[in-house]
């Protein structure tokens, strides 16, 4: 009786106390479905599904917002609203005929690639009723091709991926046109898109950081050093306590690391909550690209939480085998791997162990994208082993997908023009992205005489303004100058030229917009495929919340029994 007397009476002082107790978790995340127009019955359903199943765990809106987490976009084309580069966008497509012939359907290229190194184009094609017909694709500089390759078509409907390396000629920026010709005169007649190269005159800065000593990263970080590409900076730690460092490294938590494009990972299993804490803020707020690189197993700890997946296992080979590498990267022997049993949507594969059955083929180095940034995870663990063979296939493989991580990295003030290639008298947008920051005011200047207007964009940190390119062709140049605590600027050069070829425009298939944008495509029957990589890769921002438990209704429950109780007890006992 005492028990239940003491019970209510708890619930009672509880209530008039009224305790505040602090959680911290995840928070709902916004989620934007959206049909493009016009849309179809398949379109509409695949909607309707998509915000049933995910509205218990995502708020969900008709567009794309700027405060957005993910979007997913569901129609034939692209939409005729912008989808700010930095969402993680889905689709789903449905089939679209096209008319008979091939088309190129989109042309991508870097920006700018550092001095004496090969423009690297991915350009997709499309064809319709044209099985047993042969294109060429070709890329030409100043009049020269410096690239070709072919492709028969097979299938009356079938799309091609070509990957073209293009030998810079002449003066930056260099322009690149792709070409696209035909075995037979009743296809369509050759067409061609243009695209502008820069040289990148700044250095790519990649940091080694490791915990513990590591073999792996050791040869690795020789091999960038050997590249003029690269600057390279190391903070390391031989013993507990005592640290190197070379070319201004600094820790995990230190907010300089953003400065730098890519972090090397190695040591893993010396790695506190701490620093993984810092290198996560890193990937996903700063938009960084971390290299994780164990030379052990990796069963538990915070490295595990940065790697794609989660789920890792050890494989040992007899003999050293050649990767299966994914083009344009180089190829790697290993024998002690870290394979992935699974690879979850979203994660691009770029090395395999050999197999017959390529469907057995386990992945080894893989690459996802994490928030702004992305996470490489290398599962050769002693390729560096074999660093000489193959005339230093090791170094030249490292060197290239280190390259090509870093050039990905969104500088802090990132410039562009549309169209690129722009005609004389033409007007253009400039886009000007900025890293989330204390800024006051951004200001923009072509040619040093013609001030352009920048106007904030609906998403944080994009500004956008409208110009009119000069009357005389030849090359431009805008410089962004911005204000903040620590004033930034940068100048981005452009061409302006009479005999700009581009593509027609809105003609690309949806499932591109995934592809750039770091999701997957799927048709309107694998819409369980798209949830499961939605919740997968879009989690709600932690955020701290206060609850006051004992202002709900219920506990006049336990309140009223306590004391019900009490009182038939006493009244069998013949108390009062």
């Amino acid at each position: 009786m005492k028990l239940l007397r003491l019970a209510a009476w708890a619930i009672a002082i509880a209530g008039v106390v009224d305790p505040a107790i602090a959680l911290s978790g995840a928070s709902r995340a916004r989620l934007a479905i959206v049909v493009t127009q016009p849309s179809s019955p398949a379109a509409e359903a695949a909607r309707d599904r998509l915000t049933l199943d995910l509205s218990a765990s995502y708020d969900i809106v008709p567009q794309v917002v700027s405060d957005a987490a993910a979007a997913i976009v569901i129609g034939e084309r692209f939409p005729d609203e912008s989808v700010p580069d930095a969402m993680l966008v889905s689709t789903v497509s449905a089939p679209d005929a096209v008319a008979r012939g091939v088309r190129i359907v989109t042309v991508r290229a870097p920006s700018v690639v550092p001095a004496a190194t090969l423009i690297h184009l991915d350009v997709d094609l499309e064809a319709s009723l044209v099985a047993g017909h042969t294109s060429d694709v070709t890329a030409s500089i100043a009049g020269l091709e410096t690239g070709r390759v072919s492709h028969r078509w097979t299938a009356n409907q079938e799309r091609w991926h070509a990957s073209i390396d293009a030998v810079p000629v002449g003066d930056p920026p260099y322009v690149v046109q792709v070409g696209l010709q035909s075995d037979t005169a009743s296809m369509a007649s050759p067409i061609a898109a243009d695209v502008a190269v820069d040289v990148r005159r700044t250095p790519l800065r990649v940091e080694f950081y490791d915990p513990r000593p590591s073999w792996a990263t050791t040869f690795l970080r020789r091999a960038l050093e050997a590249d003029a590409r690269f600057q390279v900076s190391t903070l390391s730690f031989p013993s507990r306590g005592v640290s190197a460092q070379t070319g201004g490294a600094v820790p995990p938590s230190d907010p300089r690391l953003d400065a730098f494009d890519v972090v090397i990972l190695g040591g893993l299993d010396r790695l506190s909550a701490a620093e993984g804490g810092g290198l996560d803020r890193y990937i996903r707020v700063r938009g960084g690209t971390l290299v994780v690189v164990p030379d052990q197993r990796l069963d538990a700890g915070p490295a595990l939480e940065l790697v794609p997946g989660g789920l890792l296992t050890e494989r040992l080979l007899e003999q050293p085998a050649t990767l299966t590498v994914t083009p344009p990267a180089g190829s790697l022997l290993a024998s002690e791997l870290l394979v992935m049993r699974t690879v979850p949507p979203g994660v691009d594969v770029i090395a395999r162990v050999p197999d017959a059955d390529p469907a057995k083929a386990l992945p080894v180095i893989v690459a996802a994208p994490r928030g702004r940034g992305r996470v490489l995870l290398s599962g050769a663990m002693d390729a560096w082993r074999f660093r000489a063979a193959e005339r230093a296939a090791f170094d030249r493989f490292w060197q290239s997908a280190i390259a090509g991580l870093a050039l990905a990295v969104v500088p802090p003030v990132a410039i562009g023009v549309d169209p690129p290639l722009i005609r004389p008298g033409e007007p253009g947008t400039v886009t000007v992205r900025l890293r989330p920051g204390d800024v006051t005011a951004v200001s923009a200047m072509i040619d040093g005489d013609q001030p352009v207007r920048l106007l904030p964009d609906p998403e944080a940190g994009l500004f956008r303004g409208r110009f009119v390119a000069k009357q005389t062709p030849g090359l431009s140049a805008i410089e962004v100058h911005v204000s903040a605590a620590q004033p930034l600027s940068a100048s981005h050069r452009f061409v302006v030229s009479a005999r700009a070829h581009r593509l027609a425009a809105n003609a690309a298939p949806l499932a591109l917009l995934a592809s750039s944008h770091r999701g997957i495509d799927v048709s309107p029957d694998r819409i369980p495929e798209l949830e499961r990589f939605v919740r997968r890769a879009v989690v709600g921002p932690r955020a701290r919340q206060i609850r006051h438990p004992m202002r709900s209704a219920w506990w006049m429950l336990p309140f009223a029994l306590g004391l019900s109780a009490e009182w038939w007890l006493r009244r069998r006992r013949g108390l009062r």
